[in-house]
């Protein structure tokens, strides 16, 4: 029994490494490359992320609300927003996770380059969609959920009212 006791504190670090080395090994795959709307509209909206059921499917409900409107929409992977010229954005969505309780490395990457540009929002998923990320000084607004299928539209529908309050754009 003592043994036991002495035994699980020095156990605790091990599986706390587990988790992150695990997630790091094998990280997330990107969402493919599209568009949407004409890349001469004078409304522009960059979309970047990785690929999982959840997140495929927030970015399909956004590109079928946004469609019809006069924005252009850039769906991108996470690992090629660092070659992404944004200057020309007027609003960002970054949709990330939660890795070993801190945001995914190319997000964290891209707001500490980019620490005065404004108009970002990243959806942050996590186990129970209430983690959001202590990133002081920086600019952005963070909507968190749970990956769960169920609740991407109105998740979708979180980001759509912040990205029309960002670019004024209309329904």
């Amino acid at each position: 029994m003592k043994a036991a006791r002495l035994l699980a504190p020095a156990l605790l670090p091990l599986l706390l490494m587990a988790c992150s080395v695990g997630r790091s090994v094998v990280p997330p795959s990107d969402i493919g490359t599209y568009e949407v709307g004409a890349e001469t509209t004078d409304t522009k909206i960059l979309l970047a992320s990785s690929d999982s059921d959840f997140k495929v499917e927030v970015a399909r409900r956004l590109s079928e609300s946004l469609e019809d409107r006069l924005v252009y929409v850039k769906f991108i992977g996470l690992k090629q927003l660092m070659k992404e010229d944004v200057s020309d954005y007027a609003a960002i969505v970054l949709m990330t996770r939660c890795t070993s309780w801190a945001i995914d490395p190319e997000t964290k990457a891209f707001l500490e380059k980019n620490p005065e540009l404004s108009g970002i929002i990243v959806l942050i998923t996590s186990g129970d969609g209430g983690w959001k990320p202590e990133m002081e000084g920086k600019k952005f607004d963070a909507v968190t959920s749970a990956s769960v299928l169920e609740n991407a539209d109105s998740v979708a529908e979180e980001i759509l009212e912040k990205v029309s309050a960002i670019t004024n754009i209309q329904s």
